[in-house]
């Protein structure tokens, strides 16, 4: 930890993002408050899958997914639906994200993703370390798995990728992923095992935690909308909120998706959209797993937590007020029940949450351009719980006038 400062930043945003910068901040000595509408960890930070794995480094859109999309969105439980009512709303977005996922773009987000997301446990560790929360952290690898060899033959593009990364692929048969994972159904030919990559068993306990210690130090928390910021010659001097205004040196921005509406009011516009995700949580599952599993053709994830089971992921787009679709947690059970044959479903709780994403899958880490003491950090998409760390480390980094430890160029919100 550095020496004491006298100076005020203020973190606009209580999920894990505005948490790890909040901590690592705290570290460098600085007088920290996080500034949320809500308690901390309570919206995506609270349902998430969980995942933690430096070897993701495969965006979103890949070349040839604008082939799937059509025979998707007739169907309102499937990958990726979009709300009819919404369409017209979501078509920027998606034109340019179809755009993103040419493999002349791929390659170089890919190279981004390997930066933010690679030194995710080393990032990661002293934080939990310091909350005691370490045993929340499981290294034991993600399978993902193929119900056909043609299949998983298909995603070439993204096992290059990983490899090009330098993660670690064990390609299995169908013996040996019964062999790993006996509970789950026998219907899987081939798929492969990343052994560096882990998991979270309790994402929310965890961030939880995190604040814990961030306060027992001597940070504050304020719940209250933020309005907007007042600045003085030398840059920002206070957030403006609906409990009153905050005097402040610094200001981070990792609301999620709510930063979207804050960006405006800075005078940038930005192309955030919200990925709404859902999840199934199972207590008492009966049934147990020794890894994170991703059935890839169902395109969601199955992660082995300490209160049982999650079910989680797929994409929805109906913007942020739109009520949840609780048909599609519906069906992430029914296709859970088929893959884990001997799943109990009497105790059940189901969620929605919204993932900030950009069409690039990258997310805006970076000084705001035409504010003085305004820094961004949002817009992680499906992997804010994976990136929060390192994220909070290289904002630190900005804010103490440092090298960063990471290129920062393909995170600048200027490239919109």
């Amino acid at each position: 930890m550095y020496s004491k400062t006298e100076e005020k930043i203020a973190v606009v945003g209580a999920g894990i993002v505005g948490i790890c910068c909040a901590c690592y901040l705290q570290r460098s000595g600085f007088r920290v408050t996080l500034i949320d509408r809500g308690e901390p960890a309570m919206q995506t930070s609270f349902g998430n899958a969980g995942g933690i794995s430096p070897g993701s480094v495969s965006p979103i859109g890949m070349p040839g997914m604008w082939k799937h999309i059509p025979g998707w969105l007739l169907d309102d439980t499937g990958p990726l639906y979009i709300k009819s009512s919404y369409l017209i709303k979501a078509l920027p977005w998606l034109t340019r994200f179809l755009l993103e996922s040419r493999s002349a773009r791929v390659a170089d987000i890919s190279k981004a993703l390997a930066s933010l997301n690679g030194p995710c446990f080393e990032a990661l560790q002293p934080l939990v370390d310091d909350a005691g929360a370490s045993h929340m952290i499981k290294r034991s690898g993600q399978l993902f798995v193929y119900r056909s060899r043609k299949h998983m033959e298909k995603d070439a593009l993204t096992h290059q990728l990983r490899d090009e990364s330098g993660a670690r692929l064990e390609y299995l048969d169908a013996s040996q992923i019964r062999d790993l994972e006996p509970a789950l159904a026998p219907i899987f030919e081939s798929g492969y095992l990343m052994p560096d990559n882990g998991h979270c068993e309790d994402p929310y306990g965890m961030a939880r935690a995190l604040v814990r210690l961030f306060l027992e130090r001597g940070g504050k928390f304020q719940k209250a909308e933020v309005n907007e910021f007042g600045f003085g010659p030398n840059g920002v001097t206070c957030v403006k909120t609906s409990a009153g205004d905050l005097q402040t040196d610094h200001a981070v921005v990792c609301a999620g998706i709510w930063s979207k509406s804050i960006c405006a009011k800075l005078g940038w516009k930005i192309p955030l959209e919200s990925h709404r995700g859902y999840h199934v949580t199972l207590e008492n599952p009966g049934a147990s797993l020794n890894h994170m599993c991703f059935p890839v053709e169902d395109k969601f994830a199955i992660t082995p937590m300490s209160m049982g089971i999650r079910i989680a992921g797929t994409v929805e787009l109906a913007g942020v007020d739109a009520p949840p679709n609780y048909a599609r947690a519906q069906a992430l059970l029914r296709m859970g029940k088929k893959l884990l044959p001997g799943l109990r479903t009497e105790r059940v709780t189901q969620w929605m949450g919204h993932r900030p994403c950009f069409p690039d899958s990258l997310p805006v880490i970076d000084r705001c351009p035409n504010h003085k003491g305004i820094f961004f950090a949002f817009g992680h998409g499906h992997q804010g719980l994976l990136g929060a760390s390192q994220t909070g480390k290289v904002v630190d980094e900005l804010i103490r006038g440092v090298p960063p430890s990471m290129d920062l160029k393909p995170f600048s919100i200027e490239r919109f």
